[in-house]
């Protein structure tokens, strides 16, 4: 369904009213900061001329994402990005955190303008929503216990308990369909005994405890949590393992918004050729070395290829 679907009840209703516009109508029923979203009648005006713009964000991912000192403020590589975006794109911002699990309908149900949250772009995601070009890109890995040495290559996992977070691209229960829910299903192998818990932070705490084998998501999240305090002890990330296609993060927007994403997009290219290696430097000390930016950010072809689909063009 798409989302000019999903909004259609409420605009009928209106009508139907033969009332004036309701604050119901034109606001989308926000009660953030923000004051909502547009209704779908509304949907060419720009968000970014509303007092301030809702971002949905996740926290407890290190590296990314994080909340801590004093003020209990975000801190990431993430954070960063939103901010060189509001500085260049010029809106005010006001951010909350959400799971996975939460990134699709918290746009489809305007309770957030914007999703930075080490969002994957996917065809079926791009039904609902739509999404900038890319400014990471990762592959899948695998994270175990620090000591463990059994786990080595990707058959290792047969017969192992492993971990992930609900609404992600490793959760069949993403996608719609028996045949991509099988091909993420087998991605691990048809032996791995699976299990979801509603992020990667509660995935981390419960294998360092020895309830799960291992934690399976973007590699980049897990070198996150392998990194960094207070995981670091802990766990690891095997190397060796890299697993499906490369994934790509964009911001995800809600439909009818092409110019707010393409203004997004100019800037996230500005963000890239800028101040994205002095931003990864920054927190992800341990990778920035090497080849890291071949690795990990998008190179010219990639992200123009991306931009030729995005923002509702595909």
């Amino acid at each position: 369904m798409s989302a000019a679907a999903r909004r259609l009840p409420a605009a009928v209703l209106c009508i139907a009213a033969l009332a004036p516009v309701s604050a119901a109508c034109d606001r989308g029923g926000s009660d953030g900061p923000s004051g909502g979203s547009a209704s779908p009648s509304q949907s060419a005006s720009s968000i970014f001329e509303k007092p301030s713009v809702t971002v949905a964000v996740k926290k407890g991912q290190p590296g990314f994402n994080t909340r801590s000192g004093e003020e209990y403020e975000y801190a990431g590589f993430e954070t960063d990005l939103l901010n060189a975006l509001a500085d260049g794109v010029g809106f005010k911002k006001y951010t909350h955190d959400i799971p996975s699990l939460r990134r699709e309908d918290i746009l489809l149900d305007q309770g957030a303008d914007l999703v930075i949250a080490t969002y994957t772009i996917t065809d079926a995601r791009d039904e609902k929503i739509d999404f900038t070009a890319p400014y990471m890109k990762t592959y899948q890995g695998v994270l175990v216990q620090k000591d463990d040495s059994e786990i080595e290559k990707l058959q290792d996992l047969d017969g192992k308990r492993v971990c992930s977070a609900s609404g992600s691209t490793s959760d069949p229960g993403s996608v719609e369909g028996e045949k991509a829910q099988k091909s993420i299903s087998e991605a691990l192998g048809t032996h791995v005994r699976p299990g979801f818990r509603k992020d990667y932070k509660t995935c981390v705490k419960e294998l360092a405890k020895g309830n799960f084998d291992a934690v399976w998501t973007d590699k980049l999240v897990l070198e996150g949590f392998a990194h960094q305090k207070p995981y670091e002890s802990d766990v690891k990330v095997v190397e060796d393992i890299e697993i499906d296609k490369q994934q790509y993060y964009g911001i995800g927007i809600r439909e009818g918004h092409g110019a707010d994403c393409r203004r997004l997009n100019a800037a996230l290219k500005k963000f890239l050729d800028t101040r994205w290696r002095m931003t990864f430097q920054q927190h992800f000390p341990d990778l920035a070395e090497g080849d890291f930016e071949q690795q990990y950010k998008p190179s010219d072809s990639e992200f123009e290829d991306y931009r030729a689909t995005s923002c509702g063009a595909k």
